[in-house]
């Protein structure tokens, strides 16, 4: 398909279903809490339909902006955050293309969130760096960012896991993944009938090692204030099946 969600978008909060966003928002609130009590303003990089963005935007009253890459994905969770009345703002924006002049804004955030394994999706180590560079752009001075990511520890540990199906109102799917050591990738595809069509949607993502991440990071010119391992606030090792790194833009 040339546009990426277009139909998977209308049934993508069914297939994470099994995602607890709950315990993501209060461990990302923890995290910032913890290395910056002043936190009042945060952007959120690859939101998808905001399952994220209204459950950890009232808990700090932040003033949130949420985008996504994919304009299918920002109408459904436009259409989130209405239903919730929050004051989240929801903008299309990529990873490596986004800027404060194109969300409207002169300042930069006080925190950045990509997290659930957006950057996995940038299978070139080049992207991730421009990422993490158009990260350091749109923070201010002091700003703080988490950043996580897959490891291919986990693939490795759970690569037979991925696979499930389900049916949302008169749209079914299913969803396979396989992870390839020989190439690095995971590759995810979901067959989905939606209004009697079929469609087949691949999502490619490379996990990363720590210290391919780590080099990328120094490259980018922000700061680790830490490295943790999955959920906790113990520090990642070499094989965490996903890292969470806090980041900071230090210079001027």
């Amino acid at each position: 398909m040339n546009d990426p969600y277009k139909v998977l978008a209308e049934v993508y909060d069914a297939v994470m279903d099994h995602v607890d966003y709950d315990r993501w928002a209060r461990y990302l609130n923890a995290c910032l809490r913890a290395h910056d009590e002043s936190v009042s303003s945060i952007l959120e990089l690859g939101a998808g339909t905001g399952s994220l963005a209204v459950r950890l935007q009232p808990m700090g009253n932040y003033r949130y902006v949420m985008t996504d890459g994919a304009p299918a994905m920002v109408r459904q969770a436009r259409q989130k955050v209405d239903e919730a009345s929050l004051p989240i703002r929801c903008d299309v924006a990529r990873f490596t293309t986004v800027t404060l002049q194109g969300l409207g804004r002169r300042d930069g955030f006080d925190a950045i969130i990509l997290v659930y394994d957006g950057l996995n999706y940038l299978t070139k180590i080049d992207e991730v760096r421009l990422c993490l560079e158009r990260i350091r752009r749109c923070l201010r001075p002091g700003g703080l960012a988490v950043v996580d990511h897959a490891t291919p520890a986990n693939s490795e540990d759970h690569d037979r896991e991925f696979f499930d199906r389900g049916t949302v109102g008169g749209t079914s799917y299913v969803r396979a993944s396989r992870y390839d050591a020989s190439t690095g990738l995971h590759r995810s595809t979901f067959d989905i009938v939606h209004d009697g069509q079929h469609y087949q949607e691949e999502h490619v993502q490379r996990p990363y090692a720590p210290a391919a991440i780590e080099a990328a990071i120094e490259a980018s010119g922000l700061y680790v204030s830490a490295a943790y391992d999955g959920f906790t606030f113990d520090p990642a090792h070499e094989r965490s099946h996903r890292v969470h790194w806090l980041l900071e833009r230090r210079e001027p």
